[in-house]
Order: C-alpha cells, then sequence, then structure tokens
C-alpha cells in the first residue's frame, strides 16, 4: 500500500464551496435573544416579545371599547439632556423608552413598562424616569 500524501496544492473549487456553505448557514442562522424574548408582530408592529404584544392586544381592546382615549407606543422621554464635558467632548442624552403611554377617558395618564428580566441598566432609567415624573401626574406600572 502507498503512503498517503496530501495534495500539495488545494483544490479551490473545494475551498469555494465550504465557504459558500459556511456563509449560507451564517446568514440563515439568527442570533438567540439573550433573554429568550420572541419578536412578534402584530397589526404590523413589531415587539420585543410575545408578552409586550399581549398587553398591546389588551390595551387596543380597551381603546376600542373607549376606555382608553389615547395609546402610544414607546414614548421617549429625556432623563438627562446632551452635554460638553469639561474638555469639551460632547456627551450623548440618557433617555428612556417605555412600551407604552396610555390616557384614561378620565384624564389619568399611565407608561406601562412590560418586563420580564429587570437589568440593571432598567432599573437605574426606571429611577431616573420616577424622579423626573414625581411632580407629574404621570403613573408608573411595571408589567411581568
Amino acid at each position: 500500500m502507498d503512503e498517503y500524501t496530501p495534495c500539495k496544492k488545494p483544490d479551490p473549487t473545494a475551498r469555494e464551496a465550504i465557504g459558500n456553505v459556511m456563509r449560507l448557514l451564517h446568514t440563515q442562522r439568527k442570533k438567540a435573544n439573550k433573554y429568550n424574548a420572541r419578536k412578534t408582530t402584530v397589526y404590523g408592529r413589531t415587539f420585543d416579545s410575545k408578552r409586550e404584544a399581549e398587553v398591546y392586544l389588551m390595551l387596543r381592546e380597551k381603546l376600542r371599547l373607549g376606555e382608553i382615549k389615547h395609546l402610544e407606543c414607546q414614548p421617549t422621554y429625556t432623563l438627562l439632556e446632551g452635554f460638553h464635558d469639561n474638555q469639551g467632548k460632547p456627551q450623548k442624552p440618557i433617555t428612556y423608552t417605555p412600551d407604552f403611554l396610555v390616557e384614561y377617558d378620565d384624564g389619568r395618564r399611565e407608561v406601562i413598562e412590560v418586563k420580564g428580566v429587570r437589568t440593571r441598566d432598567y432599573q437605574l432609567r426606571k429611577k431616573l424616569f420616577l424622579h423626573m415624573m414625581r411632580e407629574t401626574d404621570i403613573v408608573f406600572r411595571e408589567v411581568r
């Protein structure tokens, strides 16, 4: 039996084929969500989780029944304005985007946040938001 000797020159067609397969596998596989949440689309809107979409459907039903006057998805609040530091570098503003802002018929306003995992970043932004809203009539509600 002869001794096996590998080819000195790699076969370019095989290399291309392997590259094409790897590219296909890489583009077809989507990265899993860090917290196992699945994006869900309802009425043309894409939500970050199935639970968030369920809350939206519940709020939409209340809007249809007339219990809610106005429903806004993902309003943005600026918690700290952008500024230039002492070296002149611009610093971006800190913002908070809850899931829903609801205005009821009796004039009450409520910010609703649907949360599965309460991260440190979320807890800090929530605290800054509550501090900013302490003299307003907006009520904060967290839904799990």
